[in-house]
């Protein structure tokens, strides 16, 4: 990932594509692309996403490498489109994140949008997922991760 160029476009002071990631060659055989082609941010994505969603920043942009490399991975709605999610305990929280690639004719790939996800949200596109064949790759630890009636866990708060 570009964290240099995605810097600077958040700050205002670059414009154009950032660097997302590269393709795997598994990924690339669903999309029909080269293996490790760069997975790109149009310009476009990145101010709708900033529009849209604007609690994302700098530091949800750097989890799309775990994203890419070791979250879930399913066929999207159609033969150009993967759609990957990846959830993790940072030891106070769930958090989660979806990202939809998208393939062109010319064969690059974008992301298509980028968002967070609740863990209900994680286990919904999971299951439906299954359900419907399009599983590709499964998360590490998955239905520890999305096991139902998880998402209350919190760590307690100390009474004084």
């Amino acid at each position: 990932m570009d964290d240099v160029a995605l810097a600077n476009y958040v700050t205002g002071t670059y414009f154009g594509y950032v660097e997302a990631g590269r393709l795997d060659p598994d990924g690339a055989r669903l999309l029909g692309v080269k293996p490790h082609v760069e997975i790109w941010f149009s310009d476009y994505t990145l101010l709708k996403l900033q529009k849209r969603h604007g609690d994302i920043n700098f530091s949800h942009y750097r989890h799309m490498p775990s994203l890419l490399l070791h979250g879930f991975r399913a066929q999207g709605r159609t033969p150009n489109v993967l759609d990957a999610w990846w959830v993790s305990f940072d030891g106070r929280e769930f958090i989660g994140f979806f990202a939809a690639l998208k393939a062109t004719k010319k064969g690059e790939v974008f992301v298509a949008t980028f968002h967070r996800i609740h863990l209900n949200e994680a286990r919904r596109l999971w299951k439906r997922a299954l359900r419907d064949g399009r599983l590709v790759r499964e998360q590490a630890l998955a239905s520890t991760l999305l096991k139902p009636g998880t998402d209350h866990l919190k760590p307690k708060k100390k009474m004084a």
